[in-house]
């Protein structure tokens, strides 16, 4: 495929999933979750971290969730506050602000500086991790360039996760395996072994209990290898309902502080579950 107008990059899809998410909520919860979105943005227009100041990797959770329920104020807002931003040394802030820059349309990169800025190496971030990273803000603006995923398909499909990774790693490589057009078996079979038999994906193997952010990730990725959610679903919902709270999703794992992020997760599971292919396109 390589009409730039018919490929959806990964994190318009997370949009379209938590768009669905939001529209399944009943008329007040999703009016309390608007709310709480809008009072999360700063003056500045950026969002803002547990910590009540503005940041950058928030402010990206605030743009996908402002993007679902259609909030234009608070995306206009949010794109005078990125045009302020200059180059961030930090690998997260870094791969955020280029990400809500390709969002909200904004001026890109030249294609050298564009890479220069994306292979730099000047913050501890686990390789695997970094890489997928790397996907997300290369699929955002090359996705729709199939053939320049051969370059990463041999590496992705060699590296082999360590045992005692994280959920969330282990679906972000389900993620990368699906996009360069591995097979994923094997790596499905791997993911649900964080499932907690019950409610959700817990973070790590022999954890205890399940958390939205595995539960969210685990279930896109499984979404985007096209796996079978049936079974997964009753509870599923039940984890996601019971960690609603007053416009926000807590984490799930015993955290009652209200934010953007899990906010996010919470949405971009339910619409992974109730999703279907037709919805999703159209």
């Amino acid at each position: 495929m390589n009409n730039h107008s018919e490929y959806l990059p990964i994190y318009q899809r997370f949009i379209r999933y938590v768009k669905v998410g939001l529209l399944a909520l009943d008329q007040e919860s999703r009016e309390e979750v608007i709310a709480f979105i809008e009072d999360q943005q700063q003056s500045s227009g950026g969002f803002k971290d547990r910590g009540e100041q503005e940041d950058l990797y928030y402010s990206l959770f605030g743009f996908w969730l402002a993007k679902a329920a259609g909030l234009e104020q608070q995306l206009e807002a949010l794109q005078n506050f990125i045009l302020q931003q200059e180059e961030e040394l930090n690998l997260v802030d870094r791969y955020s602000l280029m990400l809500l820059r390709r969002g909200l349309n904004l001026a890109d990169q030249g294609g050298l500086n564009f890479f220069r800025q994306l292979f730099r190496r000047d913050y501890p971030v686990n390789f695997s991790y970094q890489l997928f990273l790397f996907l997300l803000v290369f699929d955002a603006r090359y996705g729709y360039r199939r053939k320049w995923y051969r370059i990463f398909q041999s590496l992705i499909g060699l590296y082999r996760i360590p045992s005692g990774a994280p959920c969330s790693l282990v679906a972000a490589w389900l993620v990368a395996s699906s996009q360069v057009g591995l097979k994923t078996n094997r790596m499905q079979a791997r993911l649900m072994n964080y499932w907690d038999g019950e409610h959700g994906f817990k973070a790590f193997e022999n954890g205890i209990s399940s958390d939205l952010l595995s539960t969210g990730v685990a279930l896109f990725a499984l979404r985007e290898a096209e796996a079978e959610l049936r079974l997964l679903t009753p509870g599923s919902l039940n984890f996601i309902q019971a960690n609603y709270e007053k416009g926000a999703f807590l984490s799930g794992d015993g955290d009652e502080t209200r934010d953007l992020e899990y906010t996010f997760y919470g949405l971009l599971a339910l619409g992974c579950i109730l999703d279907s292919e037709e919805t999703i396109l159209n």
